[in-house]
């Protein structure tokens, strides 16, 4: 049996989106106490095998942090490569494994009108003529406000999206605002679950804007797959997963996809929608709750 501990602590504190009390340094900070639960189930769970993953934008302290406490080093994968969402996120684990192949999928190539909300006021406005400037990775030909703000910025359907984020809705710029058919769209949940290569209707339990979320706080199905794959004889071997802040269970769905042979899938996580939605899809998913409790003496699954 091959035992795997999977897992990526939330990256609200490291992340440079947040403007407020952004945190820079290890060993402090309720990110670092995040980070530290996964740790801390790695020495104790002793898997044979790790993936850990966050924001590409943590601070480089912490970046070098992690490496030396899980003893290895970061490998960075964009998500532009295996899909059609930019999305730089870093990576820890401990076997060999490529960068994946660029398979050159764009916005285009996946979306439809039924994956688009209408968006609120959503005529397009170009701030000089012919406007194309390129930010966060992806062509820019215009916005619906005077700001050029990112929650008003119209990006080209023929490039990638934006990253998918945690708090979006039906109101626009959270997900990236589209130019499509000449109107100004916004991603609902199908579009999201595309970007993030989850299977089509996998979030349909839980109403759409938490669908939305959910998916921005997961993780891209097919590049988890690569990773994956190179484990050896993953393919061959019952496997045991513990996964530390599940979140929806993206892992759980590329090992499903994989044909991996998974005969017990453990789960920390405690937002009441995300269970649902593994739950929904993964019904003999053991549920442990909160992963402060690898804390607790004695505590093992």
């Amino acid at each position: 049996m091959i035992k795997i501990l999977l897992g990526g602590s939330p990256c609200t504190h490291w992340s440079i989106a947040q403007k407020n009390g952004r945190e820079t340094q290890p060993n402090s900070g309720l990110g670092w106490e995040l980070f530290l639960n996964y740790k801390i189930a790695l020495d104790k769970y002793k898997p044979d095998y790790f993936l850990y993953e966050n924001n590409k934008s943590a601070a480089q302290p912490i970046k070098e942090e992690i490496c030396r406490s899980l003893g290895y080093s970061l490998q960075y994968i964009n998500s532009a490569l295996v899909s059609a969402q930019n999305r730089e996120r870093f990576y820890v684990h401990n076997w060999d494994c490529p960068q994946p192949q660029d398979r050159k999928i764009y916005l285009d190539d996946i979306l439809t009108p039924d994956d688009f909300y209408p968006y609120n006021g959503g005529e397009l406005i170009r701030m000089k003529e012919d406007l194309t400037e390129h930010f966060d990775g992806c062509w820019q030909v215009g916005c619906t406000g005077k700001s050029n703000g990112q929650a008003v910025r119209v990006y080209d359907i023929k490039g990638k999206s934006v990253t998918l984020k945690s708090q979006a809705g039906g109101g626009g710029g959270k997900t990236g605002l589209y130019l499509f058919n000449g109107k100004v769209y916004s991603l609902n949940a199908s579009g999201a679950e595309k970007l993030q290569t989850v299977p089509a209707g996998y979030t349909n339990c839980v109403p759409k804007e938490v669908a939305i979320s959910l998916l921005g706080n997961g993780w891209t199905v097919e590049v988890i797959k690569h990773q994956l794959s190179y484990i050896p004889n993953i393919l061959n071997e019952e496997i045991e997963v513990l996964s530390m802040y599940d979140g929806m269970s993206c892992g759980q769905i590329a090992l499903e996809e994989m044909g991996c042979n998974v005969v017990r899938y453990y789960a920390t996580e405690i937002d009441p929608y995300a269970i649902k939605t593994t739950q929904h899809n993964f019904p003999n998913t053991i549920q442990l709750g909160d992963a402060f409790q690898v804390r607790e003496e004695g505590w093992r699954i």
